[in-house]
């Protein structure tokens, strides 16, 4: 259900998407792909997720916990290194060999802290630890930073929940939508009656309610009359991840000129028996993410798709067959314009000299990855808006950039 605040109900944000369903629907949003941000909150272990299964260090440091190097799964190598994807997700590795998915190892972000909500935090304002705090989000900046070139859909940011997160304050023309077919104001169809016949009078605020109302009812109809007929045999579980994909591809099905979009997918913080967790969550995020790619094969050359996660794990397994709090982790790019097939980054070893204080180390700066995205597929112009303290280094991920 969405939950309509105070700040939306009255921005009009939601009240221009009025205008998308009274008569013919925009093209996308100045040729620009749609972004869609996954967040593996919890810190996902991606030495679990793309593992180097035939190091020596890493059976050593993970005896009960590691990947098999099964050669079925395997996707190449890093800095000579053979790597191979989690037993439970082999999508993964079909959209990896289709060359529509790349992956980025030993990224993440640079900071000292393990706190769960202070490194999501930060990451989601695109700071590091030598940057200045900043009050707004980084998908919010640009934005913001993309919004003065004009021919901005109304509905041109969403998040795939029932909140916005951080990453999306300081662009109030977001909406949330946590389920495409129960989505309404909040309380149902009663609160938004009662709503509309308390908001009957001619100031500019009740106008505004009246119109927000009429966008939400619009949006809800054309929400649940989209095109689902691929929906029905694309593979989605059920789950929670699947679920706000689904509701996500509703939306782009509908092109609307949705620009940006996030999805929450959450519990990798596992320091007890990681091995079952893990394969629930794996199996999970694979199938999810690849039927989404099916859903929306009409719309794959204008989507790509990224995700994120706060840290990694340390390299070394617990007493519980777990992993705690560590320092790098890995990135997945998915795309119609993606040099996929293909494993990027700098691997930076796993032998005891080249970890840090025992930890996986970042080598490069998840904000590079995002940047390039923001660059090649949505004309981003002003990037020091966005990442101030950033040295634009694309690593060669995108095919294509946007005419």
């Amino acid at each position: 259900m969405m939950n309509v605040t105070r700040r939306e109900f009255f921005a009009g944000s939601a009240a221009a998407a009025l205008t998308l369903y009274g008569g013919a629907r925009p093209a996308h949003a100045a040729g620009r792909d749609t972004l869609v941000v996954i967040f593996q909150r919890g810190a996902c272990d991606w030495l679990q997720m793309l593992a180097p299964a035939g190091d020596a260090n890493y059976q050593k440091a993970r005896p009960n916990i590691r990947v098999a190097p099964t050669a079925s799964l395997g996707v190449g190598t890093l800095d000579g290194v053979d790597f191979y994807v989690n037993q439970s997700a082999p999508e993964l590795k079909a959209l990896y060999d289709s060359g529509k998915l790349a992956f980025v190892h030993a990224t993440g972000l640079y900071t000292v802290d393990r706190s769960h909500f202070t490194c999501q935090d930060n990451m989601e304002r695109g700071t590091a630890d030598a940057d200045q705090k900043v009050t707004t989000g980084w998908l919010a900046r640009h934005m913001n930073s993309i919004s003065t070139q004009g021919n901005m859909a109304p509905l041109s940011a969403l998040s795939s929940s029932s909140a916005i997160p951080t990453s999306f304050s300081g662009y109030p023309q977001t909406i949330a939508v946590g389920n495409a077919s129960s989505f309404t104001v909040g309380g149902g169809d009663a609160n938004a009656l009662l709503l509309r016949n308390l908001a009957t009078g001619q100031t500019k605020y009740e106008a505004a309610a009246r119109e927000t109302l009429d966008a939400v009812s619009s949006l809800q109809v054309g929400l649940r009359s989209a095109n689902t007929s691929t929906a029905a045999n694309a593979g989605y579980t059920g789950g929670a991840m699947s679920n706000a994909l689904r509701s996500l591809a509703q939306v782009i099905k509908m092109n609307v000129g949705l620009t940006s979009a996030t999805v929450d997918f959450g519990s990798w913080d596992m320091h007890n028996a990681l091995v079952n967790e893990f394969n629930v969550r794996g199996q999970e995020f694979s199938r999810s993410l690849a039927a989404f790619w099916r859903d929306i094969a009409d719309f794959q050359n204008s989507v790509t798709v990224v995700t994120m996660t706060e840290f990694g794990r340390r390299f070394q397994e617990n007493a519980n067959q777990g992993t705690d709090h560590g320092a790098g982790s890995g990135m997945l790019v998915l795309g119609g314009n993606v040099n996929g097939g293909k494993i990027y980054g700098k691997w930076p070893g796993l032998a005891a000299n080249n970890l840090q204080n025992g930890d996986f180390i970042v080598t490069t700066d998840y904000r590079q990855v995002l940047a390039e995205i923001m660059v090649q597929r949505h004309g981003e112009a002003t990037l020091s808006n966005v990442f101030p303290s950033l040295k634009y280094a694309p690593l060669g991920i995108i095919s294509q950039a946007i005419s």
